[in-house]
């Protein structure tokens, strides 16, 4: 159906009157090239227009019943290959799930038989560089780009055979902005609608309570080219989620946004969570992943090399933690140098002194605890009659983690460089 049909199939009425036939002609105009152009960056008629809207709910209702979402007929993976691909089995509700997952261009293989296991209502992260395979990987998983080799499941539905329905299933929030400058926010939206083909009572309740979440009620009838980067990305996310999807696809949602901006979206992103939505994200922001995710995996030249809670990836890496101590009062520099001399010979390479902060850090080793090791800090501390007033224990961030197993240097610890921040009151 073209731009020009979908508009003039359904009037939108702001304020007195409806969308004009004249309005309907401009907007043809603009948005049928835009429709060819950008069907795979913005993947609108391609995802929208499905016939499975009746089954966007199939991840809730297998969970009523009671049934795995890995039981459709053609899913035939044994408990054996289940486990020995990291897939969970059981009981356990997966929303999204791949099995060897592969994806070439020519010679050059983009993703290499990846292995995942999305559970239902979880935010799951996938954390890669730049051509890890990151994008290539949603593309499949929203039908924008057919595997070379394996199945993929979205909610139990197989995305090889079933791609119609999987369709009604998800909504995607992709890296470009899929909006129009020229038209409103609420224009934009009833155009999606009706791609959608959502009844219009329907349709118009959905885009009043969406633009009031979205916190862009009072602007739903200005155009969208004078909106900020942030409101345009709340008004994409509210698009993709019209038709009421179980799990959200989201490629980079943050990029290119302002501090404020991008909190604003983590909040409404953990809002969607709270609501039973099954969210994967791809992210640049490291911080943004270790906020948001109940579990991050990473990908690196299109292999899954890690995979777990923030914690777990620590253990997996033997990422050191550190305990940072704040001396109690200014002791002179040549008194603290001659100490740390003495420190360094029980705390080989392991004790570091910040002057500016008044702070010393020890490196925790990985074979003693936590209590243990603070115990034997604080009696050195003592015996140096080094005065502290507090201390802290600090983990390694995300970004320490993320660079050790990208570097594929996995065998030495990780350690914290640079000053640490803390707050100690």
């Amino acid at each position: 159906m073209s731009a020009l049909s979908i508009c003039r199939r359904r009037s939108i009425k702001f304020s007195k009157s409806p969308i004009s036939t004249a309005f309907c002609r401009r907007a043809a105009r603009r948005l049928q090239p835009q429709l060819a152009q950008q069907r795979a960056s913005k993947a609108l008629p391609l995802l929208l227009r499905s016939k499975g809207g009746r089954d966007r709910q199939a991840c809730d209702r297998s969970r009523r019943k009671g049934a795995s979402l890995l039981s459709h007929p053609q899913d035939n993976v044994s408990v054996e290959q289940a486990n020995k691909s990291g897939i969970a089995g059981g009981e356990e509700q997966l929303a999204i799930k791949t099995i060897g997952l592969t994806k070439r261009f020519g010679e050059r293989v983009s993703v290499d038989h990846l292995n995942l296991a999305v559970r239902a209502g979880e935010l799951y992260s996938l954390l890669g560089d730049n051509g890890a395979g990151k994008t290539t990987t949603l593309n499949m998983l929203t039908t924008l780009l057919k595997p070379t080799e394996g199945e993929f499941y979205i909610c139990g539905l197989n995305g090889r055979t079933q791609s119609e329905k999987i369709k009604g299933v998800f909504g995607i929030v992709s890296q470009d902005v899929a909006i129009y400058n020229e038209l409103t926010a609420y224009e934009n939206l009833q155009f999606l609608a009706d791609l959608y083909g959502l009844p219009g009572r329907f349709a118009r309740q959905r885009i009043q309570l969406l633009l009031e979440q979205a916190g862009l009620a009072d602007r739903a009838n200005d155009i969208v080219g004078t909106f900020s980067g942030g409101m345009q990305r709340k008004l994409t996310i509210a698009g993709a989620l019209l038709h009421e999807p179980t799990v959200l696809f989201m490629d980079e949602p943050t990029v290119g946004l302002d501090p404020v901006s991008r909190r604003q979206i983590w909040s409404s992103l953990t809002e969607l969570r709270s609501q039973g939505k099954t969210i994967f994200l791809t992210t640049h922001y490291l911080e943004e992943a270790e906020i948001l995710s109940d579990r991050i995996g990473i990908i690196r030249e299109g292999k899954l090399v890690a995979e777990g809670t923030i914690n777990e990836l620590r253990d997996k890496i033997q990422a050191i933690r550190k305990i940072v101590v704040r001396v109690g009062k200014r002791v002179d520099q040549s008194v603290i140098e001659t100490k740390l001399k003495r420190l360094a010979v029980r705390f080989p390479d392991a004790v570091t002194y910040d002057s500016l902060h008044n702070t010393l850090a020890f490196d925790q080793p990985k074979d003693l605890p936590l209590v243990t090791y603070l115990q034997a800090v604080l009696a050195e501390l003592k015996g140096e009659e080094i005065p502290f007033s507090k201390f802290a224990t600090v983990e390694p961030s995300l970004e320490q983690v993320f660079l050790a197993v990208s570097s594929q240097g996995m065998a030495e610890p990780v350690g914290i460089h640079g000053h640490l921040d803390l707050d100690f009151e």
